[in-house]
């Protein structure tokens, strides 16, 4: 199962509540009174236990093993809710299934062993009382798996078996619109810098395959340490996914970024992954430029007039078909 397949999880309040209102349809027809009881009780403190320690199990089960999962999710994981964090909580709500299941199994001994109705009722809610407040114990680990599950449906699934572009450069460059215009992908788009607030895919239906085309929060150029979560995101996909870089170089002044600094970060990155296959792009053609062009090869684009939108098709085609992509992942 992957991030964004987790199964819906319920509250503390929401399991008690379903726990016990399938407890109370429990129902004995044996004539003596106290052995109904004693029938009862043990049935509905069984039903208790199993209602609240199966959902705990199947949510623990539904986030992948650290163990086993792809850097580049671990990474994400750790930028986005914390890989500590998760542990913690999922280890807290396995905690609870365990006692819970020890509380039943400690309980319905003593329920068995009374002989009045009365004192076999008390023993069960007894055991209801302990089962109940060890799920509200761990309120707030499965309040943080319910947010966590939120956070990572919006992940990008990326499938890192098939080609994959990743747009980089720093922010208000027009990455996401160029993601819009080549691809399935959505990303929000406004003019202010860091609109993008994550990873996100689209695809393109190439000749040879599907392509994925990720976009990415802008970079600037500093050291790691100094980046925000937001870039550390962008810088993940880079780091694990070994991605075609497409480059985007904003030449109009509009970004408010200089090309001084756009191309020192098109150095770092450039430096940093060497070995990695690479497309410069120069956005927003349709504008005046305000410095003169600076790499020979680059595809000049525009999202507003559409100039240039097929040669990068054409190029993400050529670079991301089987035969070159196999080659250059290896």
């Amino acid at each position: 199962m992957n991030l964004q397949e987790i199964p819906t999880i319920a509250t503390a309040e929401e399991l008690v509540d379903r726990a016990l209102r399938r407890a109370s349809k429990v129902e004995e027809s044996v004539r003596n009174a106290d052995y109904r009881a004693r029938l009862t009780a043990v049935r509905k403190i069984h039903s208790v236990a199993d209602n609240i320690a199966n959902p705990l199990q199947t949510y623990v089960k539904a986030f992948p093993s650290f163990d086993t999962i792809h850097s580049f999710d671990r990474s994400i994981i750790d930028l986005t809710v914390g890989v500590d964090k998760l542990r913690k909580a999922l280890g807290g709500v396995d905690w609870a299934r365990k006692e819970v299941l020890m509380i039943a199994t400690k309980y319905v001994p003593k329920a068995r062993a009374r002989k009045s109705a009365d004192n076999t009722m008390k023993i069960m809610s007894e055991a209801y009382a302990k089962m109940t407040n060890v799920v509200r114990q761990v309120e707030k680990n499965l309040n943080f798996l319910i947010s966590a599950r939120s956070i990572f449906r919006n992940l990008p699934n990326v499938d890192t078996e098939n080609p994959l572009a990743v747009f980089a450069g720093a922010p208000n460059v027009g990455k996401s619109s160029l993601i819009r215009a080549v691809s399935s992908g959505k990303p929000e788009v406004k003019s202010y810098p860091f609109t993008t607030k994550g990873v996100s895919l689209g695809h393109i239906k190439a000749k040879y395959d599907v392509i994925q085309v990720m976009d990415t929060p802008g970079l600037l150029d500093r050291p790691d340490s100094d980046r925000n979560d937001m870039e550390k995101q962008g810088i993940a996909a880079l780091d694990h996914l070994k991605p075609i870089i497409v480059f985007l170089t904003d030449l109009s002044g509009t970004s408010g970024y200089s090309m001084e600094i756009q191309k020192s970060l098109h150095e770092e990155l450039k430096d940093r992954y060497s070995d990695y296959h690479w497309i410069d792009v120069y956005s927003k053609s349709d504008l005046e430029p305000e410095t003169p062009l600076e790499y020979e090869s680059a595809i000049s684009v525009s999202v507003m007039d559409n100039t240039g939108v097929e040669d990068l098709e054409s190029e993400l085609d050529l670079n991301l078909s089987p035969t070159f992509y196999l080659e250059y992942v290896v």
